[in-house]
């Protein structure tokens, strides 16, 4: 009797901990860890008084599941504000969007002079926010931005000088992953024009001094590498087929505009894909998507949220008027 009750004890013993161990499992999939907050960097805005959360609208709704309408202001100092919208549940992330720029100014200052004021969001989020770790979404001259910022050990020995202007800027191993979206990494034709932005035209012209340091190889950890070897980048290139709805041969247009932006030859209408494309990097085209697009698209918007959540990155993503125009 004594044995048999003792195995009766000892099978609803072993039937608890299964339970116990059962519904711990299921609680751990029913509440997963919360995901990791997203920072937005807008890109170059020529014109004074523009609004952050109407140029991030579809990319903060997607990434947060909530809406615009609730994002939240946070006030760094009295010149200085930038937003956050919340995630709506477990499923999404927390969105914060930059605002590095000065009130009512174009986006014309030396870049080391915004990638200062976004050190200063990001060292806000971790202060007051318990932010460990962040994903950057940099689009254009926000990615170059968030460069600098990621390698700024590229800049060490000119840091002082006209074009390198120190900001006491110190990376602080928070960007897991960093997107770059229609970013010109090799610079941009336009800005080379002429001497309109001072300092920032001459740093986001091809083959400024700015561009050859944060591009050049350097020995990181044992390897020779030009980007942090930390992060893992993904670099996202435009390419825009809107001439082609005005030919007559529209089929033939859009079937060579797909082409072109396989090999890299193809623009957003502002950024040479060719410029945004980075050895090292997880590369994109976004096909039939002009400069503007590139950052306001729902598709764009998903498709970074599935990379963002772990997902691999595609040769390329089309527009629907393109579908039929895709490679077999």
């Amino acid at each position: 009797m004594a044995r048999r009750l003792w195995w009766i004890g000892s099978l609803i013993g072993w039937a608890c901990l299964v339970g116990v161990l059962t519904a711990s499992s299921i609680g751990g999939l029913a509440n997963p860890p919360p995901k990791i907050p997203v920072l937005l960097v807008y890109g170059f805005q020529p014109l004074p008084g523009f609004r952050t959360t109407p140029l991030w609208e579809t990319f903060a709704e997607t990434l947060s599941g909530n809406v615009i309408a609730d994002t939240q202001k946070l006030r760094i100092s009295n010149d200085h504000e930038f937003y956050l919208l919340p995630a709506a549940d477990v499923q999404h992330r927390d969105v914060y969007m930059s605002n590095y720029c000065l009130s009512y100014e174009p986006t014309t200052r030396d870049l080391f002079f915004y990638t200062r004021r976004v050190v200063d969001e990001i060292e806000f989020m971790k202060s007051e926010h318990s932010v460990q770790a962040i994903d950057v979404v940099g689009h254009s001259m926000g990615g170059l931005i968030a460069r600098a910022y990621a390698e700024g050990s590229d800049f060490e020995d000119v840091l002082g000088t006209e074009l390198f202007r120190d900001y006491g800027i110190t990376y602080g191993d928070e960007i897991r992953t960093l997107v770059l979206l229609a970013t010109p990494n090799h610079g941009s034709k336009i800005a080379a024009i002429g001497d309109w932005f001072s300092t920032l035209s001459r740093q986001l012209a091809p083959e400024s001094d700015f561009l050859r340091l944060l591009n050049q190889d350097m020995w990181v950890n044992g390897r020779l590498t030009s980007l942090n070897p930390s992060i893992r980048y993904i670099a996202l290139a435009g390419q825009s087929c809107l001439g082609c709805g005005l030919r007559i041969d529209k089929d033939v247009c859009l079937k060579a505009c797909v082409e072109e932006a396989l090999m890299w030859n193809g623009s957003d209408l502002v950024v040479m894909m060719a410029s945004v494309y980075l050895p090292e990097a997880e590369n994109c085209a976004m096909i039939g998507f002009d400069h503007v697009q590139n950052h306001t698209d729902v598709i764009i918007a998903q498709a970074i949220e599935a990379i963002l959540n772990g997902g691999r990155v595609p040769t390329a993503i089309y527009a629907p008027q393109l579908q039929d125009y895709q490679p077999n």
